[in-house]
């Protein structure tokens, strides 16, 4: 649409879509989280095992979005799902989240990240860095560049996100290949000769294995925020969504078969913990060579910029949306005469980012308090597509969720469970607890812009 109407416009194809999916998926999990995985849970096979499932549990997920976005083609993802399903109360409470956590959280974290990668490539010690504000300052310009990107045009944003994808499974496809196709050396079958038993299966080690994973898929739900930017929404978002999981899947489980091959379980195991980036960058050595790992930073911190974009090219969508229902400062709403893009919402959100990253410190901890507040509201839009299969029977749905109602019902109970899981736990409830106590915060504040929206109404 012209920009001159002040909507956003339809640029984004297929291809777009799935890189979105993609992309959102892509970053910091698939290099990061491996090792405390493999640490927590016994045998190989479990490691699969909930690597796939975890990633069925997602797609089902996805099977229910899909009917929600080609219902609802329109800005806000599942802030206008959560609108339509259960209100304008419940969809508020999620949008005050996203901001303050969900969004700006994992944006912080993937920043933290992505400076930690690039510092070795700068020739930076990271132990020196940690007690300067260097890698606060690179975090911090990659969220201004990314938001500057974004405030040029969707088009740009989307480019970003097409090259940095096709980038990212480039490098994860060299490694499956270099894997498969090299054997391996004798450095590869080298282990500590003083193994620690085996970990038994256990809830605590479940839940670390859970959050590790499923903050590796954290993102896919992205791109219905894009719906009103898409050229044919009907057939593109449920197509996105659907086939970026299963590419998700299978990049996932082929680099974790990767991974185990070249650093065996039992050489894991003993590993420093904490020691996160250490399992890729042995492998990618005992692929090519020491001289290639050295260069594995630069992969990583591509990965980690293209998984980010999406924080500012797709979710500011929602807070766009909230500005147009009056339940968030106008100044939401306003979209760019020239660039089409709501850049209110785009740099109030890198601005509070920055805030974050510069008091956030340990990264496992931005990433459980992300996951668990995702989770709260993942059950709740889910169980919307039931209330909207009743309360709206007759709107047209060009796609219908694959496998209904059992998939909504696989994710919610998964999602619920998890939420659960996370409340009792000692070690992860203190997360939790503080995200509670953040979704409470927003009661009141929706109560006043209530009344308030309620008096300016009257003076109309």
């Amino acid at each position: 649409m012209d920009s001159s109407s002040g909507h956003l416009r339809r640029r984004l194809g297929l291809i777009s879509a799935i890189s979105i999916t993609v992309g959102s998926g892509i970053g910091s999990g698939i290099f990061l989280k491996p090792l405390i995985i493999a640490q927590s849970l016994p045998t190989e096979a479990w490691i699969f095992v909930l690597w796939i499932a975890l990633g069925l549990v997602c797609l089902c997920g996805a099977f229910a979005y899909a009917e929600l976005a080609a219902l609802l083609p329109e800005a806000g993802g599942q802030y206008a799902f959560l609108r339509e399903g259960w209100g304008r109360g419940v969809a508020f409470l999620y949008g005050w989240v996203f901001f303050w956590v969900i969004n700006s959280g994992t944006l912080a974290a993937l920043a933290t990240a992505f400076a930690e990668y690039l510092l070795p490539l700068l020739d930076i010690d990271r132990k020196q860095a940690a007690h300067s504000l260097l890698p606060a300052a690179i975090a911090s310009l990659m969220i201004l560049s990314l938001a500057l990107v974004n405030h040029f045009g969707v088009a740009l944003g989307a480019l970003l996100q097409n090259l940095s994808t096709f980038a990212k499974l480039g490098a994860l496809g060299l490694i499956v290949a270099g894997g498969l196709l090299t054997s391996g050396g004798e450095e590869a079958t080298v282990v500590t000769s003083t193994l620690s038993k085996p970990p038994e299966l256990t809830i605590a080690g479940l839940l670390t294995a859970f959050i590790g994973i499923f903050w590796a898929y954290e993102g896919w739900y992205q791109l219905p925020f894009n719906a009103s930017e898409l050229k044919r929404p009907g057939r593109d978002l449920p197509l996105g969504l659907i086939v970026g999981l299963l590419v998700l899947i299978g990049v996932y489980v082929a680099a974790n078969a990767i991974y185990l091959n070249r650093v065996p379980l039992a050489e894991m195991r003993e590993l420093p913990p904490g020691a996160n980036q250490q399992v890729p960058y042995l492998a990618v050595s005992r692929i090519f060579s020491p001289r290639a790992a050295d260069y594995l930073s630069l992969l990583v911190a591509l990965s980690i910029l293209g998984a980010a974009n999406p924080n500012l090219l797709s979710s500011t969508r929602a807070f766009y949306a909230m500005g147009q229902d009056g339940l968030a400062p106008k100044a939401l709403n306003r979209v760019h005469p020239k660039y089409g893009t709501p850049t209110v919402a785009i740099w109030s959100q890198a601005v509070w980012a920055i805030l974050l990253v510069l008091y956030l410190k340990k990264f496992n901890d931005i990433t459980t308090f992300v996951v668990f507040e995702s989770f709260l509201f993942y059950a709740l839009t889910a169980a919307a597509i039931y209330r909207l299969r009743v309360t709206k029977p007759d709107c047209p749905r060009v796609y219908r969720c694959g496998g209904y109602p059992v998939t909504p019902a696989i994710f919610m109970v998964a999602a619920i469970a998890f939420v659960i899981a996370l409340l009792l736990d000692s070690s992860e409830r203190k997360h939790a607890l503080v995200g509670l106590v953040i979704l409470a915060a927003g009661f009141p504040y929706y109560l006043w812009r209530k009344a308030r929206m309620k008096d300016e109404k009257n003076r109309d």
